[in-house]
């Protein structure tokens, strides 16, 4: 009796290894972009969802496949959460379901231009700040005249 219960147990069990230990550490390696590609994936998921209550296009992976012009098997291997997702298909995805995937933090520079007479080693105490004032190198250095003191070069500091 019992042989026969274990015999029949190897007959289930496979002879082949799985590969669950490499899948496993794999995982381990790649756990900060596998976590966001699966976040996208429920976004876009999401997206369709709201898109299918809406009856908004695309509200299927297969109309979203249309849009992307990509397979609906990319599609698919998209939303399962584990793809390595180039900035291209992020924005076209972004694009079409007109969501955001990634947010990529806003940033301003504030520029100082401090006069330096050539002839000293001294920094001027006249600074402008030229953050607000200004949209480019180009209106920032024309802003500032030459005339007044010849004997000085423009020098950016951050």
């Amino acid at each position: 009796m019992a042989n026969k219960k274990l015999d029949k147990f190897n007959k289930l069990v496979s002879k082949e290894k799985s590969g669950w230990l490499e899948k496993a550490k794999w995982r381990k390696e790649n756990e900060a972009w596998l976590d966001i590609s699966f976040k996208i994936a429920v976004k876009i998921l999401s997206a369709l969802k709201g898109n299918k209550i809406a009856n908004v296009y695309p509200k299927t992976q297969k109309e979203l496949a249309s849009a992307m012009d990509c397979s609906p098997q990319y599609v698919s291997k998209l939303l399962k959460g584990t793809e390595n997702l180039q900035l291209e298909t992020i924005t076209k995805i972004e694009q079409i379901l007109d969501i955001d995937l990634i947010q990529v933090p806003q940033f301003e520079t504030t520029i100082q231009v401090q006069v330096a007479p050539y002839n000293t080693y001294t920094k001027s105490s006249e600074m402008i700040n030229a953050g607000d004032s200004y949209a480019n190198y180009q209106d920032l250095i024309g802003a500032y005249s030459y005339e007044s003191e010849p004997d000085c070069i423009l020098k950016l500091v951050a």
